[in-house]
């Protein structure tokens, strides 16, 4: 995954906000926030050392 992150131009990372809610009360997206940190910073690594266009969309 690392080798197609970095031979991209473009990158497009669309995540799903929905609760597994077999793991979890869905009281508390908790897994919903750490997909949301992950996702920002890993976009923000990309960007910044590797010049990469990143786009997040959350459906």
């Amino acid at each position: 995954m690392t080798n197609l992150l970095r031979d991209s131009d473009s990158i497009q990372f669309v995540i799903g906000t929905k609760i597994n809610e077999a793991h979890q009360s869905p009281r508390h997206p908790e897994d919903l926030e750490i997909r949301r940190n992950i996702a920002k910073r890993l976009a923000r690594v990309l960007q910044k050392k590797y010049l990469k266009e990143v786009n997040i969309r959350y459906i």
